[in-house]
């Protein structure tokens, strides 16, 4: 099986009325999200959640559209992905 590294963006928020797992990490490239009781339990379970959803929809064939749907093509079977780029931005409150 092949291995493909991919950045992805974890945002994490807390809940203060969540008192059993008030961290929340949201991954939006794929549109998953967990929680836990700490900031890294709940980045590793989003992780976690994250892995099951892939594995998921290459169990049902769809991987490749999936991830086209994502942006991310396909060409002689390297993965291409979409350049992500991380920035400050200033906006008044």
């Amino acid at each position: 099986m092949k291995q493909i590294d991919y950045p992805i963006t974890i945002t994490v928020h807390v809940d203060a009325e969540a008192k059993d797992a008030p961290y929340v990490a949201y991954i939006p490239e794929f549109d998953v999200s967990s929680c836990g009781k700490t900031e890294q339990k709940a980045v590793k379970n989003a992780k976690e959640a994250l892995h099951i959803t892939l594995d998921e929809i290459k169990k049902e064939g769809n991987l490749d559209q999936f991830l086209e749907n994502l942006g991310i093509s396909k060409k002689d079977n390297t993965f291409i992905f979409p350049k992500v780029i991380v920035e400050q931005f200033r906006f008044s409150v």
